[in-house]
């Protein structure tokens, strides 16, 4: 899958959301903000270990955050 500067991304294997910087070849330039030190993070990972998010998949995850906090 070929990927673009602002897509947002995740690990395959599950990670928070990532937003694509830069594309060189197979590497995918990524950046998220780490809230436990509250700072942004950039790190380059191989295309293959990445998939899509739709937006609409990020807002689902939000709201369902958000909705067990309301629970606690």
């Amino acid at each position: 899958m070929a990927f673009e500067p602002g897509d947002i991304v995740q690990l395959k294997s599950g990670s928070p959301a990532l937003a694509v910087v830069s594309v060189t070849g197979e590497d995918v330039s990524v950046l998220w903000y780490a809230e436990e030190v509250s700072e942004f993070r950039t790190h380059i990972l191989p295309a293959v270990a990445l998939e899509k998010l739709e937006v609409a998949d990020f807002d689902d995850d939000e709201e369902e955050d958000e909705e067990d906090e309301d629970e606690d």
